[in-house]
Parts: C-alpha cells; sequence; structure tokens
C-alpha cells in the first residue's frame, strides 16, 4: 500500500503525466467532441464549426510571437540574467532569480496584452464577420450562426487579453501548476460542450463553452503568478518601470510574421475549402486535419513541458545538460507521434461509421499523407524551438518563403489539376520538403555543437 502510495504520489507530482492529462483531454475532445458535433451537426453547420475553429487561431496571429518572448525572456530572468537582450543572450552570473526584472516584464506584458486586444476586435470582427456571411445561409439556422459567432469572437479576444498568466506561469517553470490549471479549465470547458451538444445547443456549444473556460483559467493563473511574485522581499516603490518591449519586439516580430505565415499555410487553406468548395468540403478535411492536429498536440508534450528548464540552460550556456534533456525527449515526441498516427490513419473513419456518422474524412492515402506532413512538419519545428531559445531565428524567410510558396502550390494544383481537396495536402508537403524538413534541425544540431545524424543515433560527449 506505501509503494502504491508512493507511485500515486509520483504521479501526481509529475508534470509530463498532467501535461498528457491536458493532451488527453484534448484528444477527449476528438474522441467525444467530435462524434457528438458529427452526430448533433448537419454537414454545412459542421462545416461552420471548422470555419469558427480555424478563425479562432487567428489569435495566435494577433499575438505576433509576444507570448512565445516573454516565455523565454521570464525562464531568463528566473535563470539568473541580469538584464535581457533584444537579440542573443548575455550569460547570467547567478542561478538565482531576478524578481525585480520578473516584475518589470510583468507590468509590461499587461500593458501590451490590452492593446492587442483591441487589434483582435478589428481584425477577426471584420475578417471573421465576412468569412462568416459568406456561407451562413447554408447552415440550418442562420441566426443562432450569427449568435454562435460572436460568442465565439469574445471568447477569442478574451483569451488574448487574459491567457498569458498562464504563459507567464509557465515561463518561470512552474510547468506543473500550469498544467493542473490548464486541465481544470479546459476539463470544465469540455463538459460545458458536451452538455450544451447534447441537450441540443448546436454551433452554440463550443463558443459558450470556450468563453467560460477562458474565464476561469484566467483568474487560476492570475492569482498563482502574483503569489509568486508578491512573496519576494522587493521594493516595489523604487522598481524601474522601464518598458521591455524594445527587447521583446525585435524577437517578437519574427515569430508574428513567421505565425502570419504559417497561419495562411494551414489555416487559411480552410478558407479556401470554404470558399472553393462549400461547407461540406471543409467539414471533410476540416475534421481530418483535427484529427492530426490531436495527434501532434499529444507527442509534442514530451518536449513542451521542457521549454522554460532548456530556456534556462541556454542562458547558462549549459550545452552538456541541455543535450542530455533534449534527446531522450526528442525522440519520445518523434515516436509518440508515429505511434499514435499508425492507429488513426486506418481506424479514425472506421470509428466514425461505428458511431452511425454520416461524416467523412479524406480517403486513406491522402489522410496518411497529411500524417507524414505533420511528422516533418512537428520535427522541424521543435528544432527551431529549440534555435529559437538562443534568441535567434536564422529560418524566419525560409520558413514564410516556404509557407507562401506552400499556400500559392495549393492555389496552382486546385485551379490545373483534378486534385481537388488533395491540393491542399500535396502542396504544404513538397514546400516543406524542399528545404525547411530538412536544413533546419541540421542547424539546430549545430547550435548544440554536435551533427544531427550523431545527435539522433549515438549518445553525445563533446
Amino acid at each position: 500500500m506505501t509503494n502504491f502510495r508512493g507511485i500515486l504520489d509520483r504521479l501526481y507530482r509529475s508534470t509530463v503525466v498532467w501535461s498528457w492529462l491536458f493532451n488527453g483531454l484534448q484528444l477527449a475532445s476528438g474522441l467525444v467532441l467530435l462524434p457528438l458535433l458529427a452526430l448533433q451537426l448537419s454537414k454545412p453547420d459542421l462545416g461552420m464549426y471548422i470555419v469558427f475553429l480555424n478563425l479562432g487561431a487567428l489569435v495566435a496571429v494577433v499575438d505576433f510571437g509576444f507570448a512565445v518572448s516573454i516565455e523565454r525572456n521570464v525562464s531568463y530572468a528566473m535563470g539568473g540574467a541580469k538584464e535581457l537582450k533584444a537579440e542573443g543572450i548575455l550569460p547570467s552570473e547567478t542561478h538565482d532569480p531576478n524578481y525585480p526584472l520578473l516584475w518589470q516584464l510583468l507590468r509590461t506584458t499587461q500593458s501590451l496584452y490590452r492593446y492587442l486586444s483591441l487589434a483582435a476586435i478589428l481584425l477577426m470582427g471584420i475578417f471573421g464577420t465576412f468569412m462568416v456571411g459568406l456561407r451562413v445561409q447554408e447552415t440550418d439556422h442562420p441566426t443562432i450562426t450569427w449568435w454562435a459567432w460572436g460568442i465565439a469572437l469574445v471568447a477569442s479576444v478574451w483569451e488574448i487579453y487574459a491567457g498569458w498568466w498562464n504563459v507567464f506561469l509557465r515561463g518561470t517553470n512552474n510547468i506543473l501548476l500550469a498544467a493542473r490549471l490548464s486541465v481544470l479549465s479546459y476539463g470544465l470547458r469540455l463538459l460545458i460542450a458536451a452538455g450544451l451538444l447534447i441537450a441540443g445547443g448546436g454551433l452554440l456549444s463550443l463558443p459558450v463553452a470556450t468563453l467560460f473556460g477562458n474565464l476561469l483559467q484566467r483568474y487560476l493563473s492570475r492569482r498563482a503568478c502574483l503569489r509568486l511574485l508578491r512573496d519576494k522581499p522587493i521594493d516595489r516603490e523604487n522598481l524601474p518601470a522601464a518598458n521591455l518591449l524594445a527587447v521583446l519586439w525585435p524577437g517578437s516580430w519574427r515569430v508574428g510574421l513567421q505565425y502570419v505565415s504559417g497561419y495562411l499555410s494551414s489555416n487559411a487553406s480552410i478558407f479556401i475549402c470554404t470558399a472553393l468548395f462549400g461547407l461540406d468540403a471543409t467539414a471533410k478535411y476540416g475534421l481530418s486535419v483535427r484529427i492530426i492536429s490531436i495527434i501532434q498536440g499529444m507527442s509534442v508534450v514530451w518536449i513542451s513541458v521542457k521549454w522554460p528548464l532548456i530556456g534556462q540552460l541556454r542562458a547558462r550556456n549549459d550545452f552538456e545538460n541541455l543535450r542530455k534533456i533534449f534527446r531522450p525527449r526528442l525522440w519520445l515526441h518523434l515516436l509518440t507521434f508515429a505511434f499514435l498516427a499508425a492507429l488513426a490513419v486506418p481506424l479514425s473513419p472506421v470509428l466514425l461509421k461505428w458511431i452511425g456518422s454520416d461524416k467523412e474524412l479524406l480517403p486513406g492515402v491522402w489522410l496518411a499523407m497529411l500524417a507524414v506532413n505533420a511528422f516533418f512538419e512537428t520535427h522541424y519545428s521543435v528544432w527551431g524551438t529549440l534555435i529559437f531559445m538562443g534568441n535567434r531565428m536564422p529560418y524566419l524567410w525560409a520558413a514564410v518563403i516556404t509557407n507562401a510558396a506552400g499556400l500559392a502550390l495549393s492555389l496552382v494544383l486546385i485551379n490545373h489539376t483534378e486534385l481537388g481537396l488533395a491540393s491542399l495536402v500535396i502542396a504544404p508537403l513538397v514546400a516543406g520538403i524542399l528545404f525547411n524538413y530538412w536544413r533546419w534541425p541540421m542547424e539546430g544540431a549545430k547550435s548544440l555543437q554536435t551533427t544531427w545524424f550523431r545527435f539522433m543515433f549515438f549518445p553525445v560527449k563533446i
């Protein structure tokens, strides 16, 4: 019994377990919500839900990379950085957290996200309303669709306004607490959404659930951050009020530009599908993309829980420990993705038929190709994030050009071949293989003072 309690205690204190639980809830949204959506919504309404989902992804575009930059710089301050630089890293002289710098980051972030929220209202309000209006008459109840979009817009703006608290908490290396709060808020969101769908809430179900989940997470994350900093003996009255936007901006605009191009590469394909093929085709393509995205989220957790610690090690130029942490996590990430994809590709269509849904996925070969592209993309993305931990982005313009090329190629294939929806699968895979998918893993390995092949397949000792 003592050993059993010890095991339970270790599981309760495991960041990976809680992060997996969070991603398990996201998987549950696939195993529970997606079947409910497939059963409760008509094909046009399901297509409109996919449109809502991709409009919500505009949050990352409006954020313009500030969340990533803030989390990384918070990890530097927690690692003892005396000051922050717009580019590069000034190695810290101590391992003790720099709390005055953390307070400056907090104040700057609060001010920044007020303005980003206003930008979100304008961008998402105008563009989102246009996209919804484009096909709203195809839905079962256009008036309800407009109400659902209004609530979805409020939920997305609120996520920008208040969601950064959890990002800041993660940056302080309180990954376990941040993961627990995310599990709690996402669990509430899942329960509300499922309940409303069963009750016949239709398109209103997901936006309402998202709004309540975001409200809870903001409250809990904000309280945790302030408790962490308030306990420190700092003379906040005489704390320099220096605004750190000048430091955050150089790294943020690069990430933001990459997000914009990435959004155009992935999420814009949904809008192309909606505009050219209609909501029924959007439901088929979007449902397939959603399944693969859930697999990506489940697999990347092995590394995502370690980014704040990796940031601290990078701030100290501790390459030996950095390699020891990164290598097994990368392998776990890749193997997990391969295993889940090998299950999902053949079984997902069978499960849809088993629950009695009339919804469809992409044909098997195209679904498999979608998974292959996601595998290469997530591998390259992880190495790119590692490079970014050194406060540099040499891959920026290559990523922008590749994403733009993939989008352009998809339009060419749609207009000049008979591939149809398959064009949206083939184009990004071809564009990525040409350069990004092999170039930046090699560059990332160099940043660890080794080669990719040696790092992946042999113990690295420098």
